[in-house]
């Protein structure tokens, strides 16, 4: 086979021949056409202008005719294609509307949130996780993971987690605004709570909260009447001099139209969320829950109010008024 004339890949050179034979094929049909007129006009006419012009005009259409065709042919091709592809298209043009839609509800909502937190988390985020040693790394993606699974649970208006949470109790604090009513519940354990590390960042989040106009009421929850002592007043004492309102009452002595009902630790915050703490028989503290449906912390706010009204205020624990092992409004 000579050079140059060998087919490349896909026979392009053969198609480009063809083509081109086609186009030739094409001009000679309508040189053809316009001579077989100009014979056709000669014997009518005897004027050689009007042959030729004849024969030009007959020629000129039947070629024009003829590349139209070809044009006709091309775009229904085109239209073949475009048929075959159509579904294809149209399915991707609604995914990318779709996430065009998805981006911008996904803005709309960011917008509510605070935009210093939402980016200082977002670039360290992408920081932390793009440098620094592989532990550091993975043990971001596990922070982020919990607080997206914790961002789940509280669409829901419920969250809880293992043990005792002091972050989610410190952070509460700092976000009320209007009232915060919490039990504590005074056995040996919890007593110890008061003279440990986590109760001075508690206690200065409480003091905070009233100075911001914030209305804190704690009441203690003893188990006895030997609970109702010096110890329980001077405790309270400390804490009113903070601004907290203190009462204490005893679980076994509670009057008879309040004994029915739950009598364990839960913080109302604003009335408006409830957080908790469950413990074992050893009272350890087991879990930790907030919640934030109205009903339930509606009924949390009306049983604080009602244990509230037969407590004893700690500063009178010991007084004539408020001997242990009584309990009075």
């Amino acid at each position: 086979m000579a050079m140059g004339s060998s087919p490349e890949p896909n026979g392009a050179p053969r198609r480009g021949r063809s083509d081109a034979w086609r186009m030739w094929w094409k001009v000679l049909v309508s040189l053809a056409a316009g001579g077989l007129t100009s014979v056709i006009t000669k014997v009518a006419s005897s004027e050689a202008k009007w042959q030729i012009g004849v024969g030009v005009f007959v020629g000129g259409c039947i070629l024009i005719l003829q590349l139209l065709g070809d044009l006709i042919n091309q775009v229904k091709d085109f239209k073949a294609v475009l048929s075959r592809h159509n579904a294809q298209t149209q399915e991707t043009v609604v995914r990318s509307f779709a996430r065009i839609s998805e981006a911008t509800t996904f803005y709309s909502e960011m917008e509510r949130l605070p935009s210093d937190g939402v980016a200082a988390l977002a670039t360290n985020a992408v920081e932390v996780t793009s440098r620094g040693p592989d532990i550091m790394r993975r043990f971001a993606e596990e922070l982020m993971r919990r607080l997206a699974a914790d961002m789940e649970a509280l669409k829901s208006g419920s969250v809880d987690c293992t043990g005792e949470n002091h972050d989610w109790l410190l952070t509460l604090t700092n976000c009320a605004t209007d009232s915060i009513d919490t039990t504590s519940t005074l056995s040996l354990v919890d007593r110890d709570f008061w003279d440990s590390g986590p109760a001075g960042p508690y206690l200065q989040a409480q003091r905070e909260a009233i100075a911001r106009g914030v209305k804190v009421r704690r009441l203690f929850l003893v188990d006895d009447p030997a609970g109702l002592n010096d110890d329980l007043r001077r405790l309270g004492e400390e804490q009113e001099t903070l601004g907290i309102e203190t009462r204490a009452l005893v679980r076994t002595q509670l009057p008879q139209n309040v004994r029915r009902g739950l009598v364990d630790e839960f913080i109302v915050f604003d009335k408006e969320i409830c957080y908790e703490i469950e413990q074992d028989q050893l009272h350890v503290n087991t879990s930790t829950r907030v919640r934030a449906h109205e009903d339930y912390v509606g009924l949390r706010s009306q049983r604080f109010a009602e244990l509230w009204d037969v407590g004893v205020p700690t500063q009178t624990i010991g007084t004539p008024t408020g001997e242990p092992g009584t309990v009075g409004a």
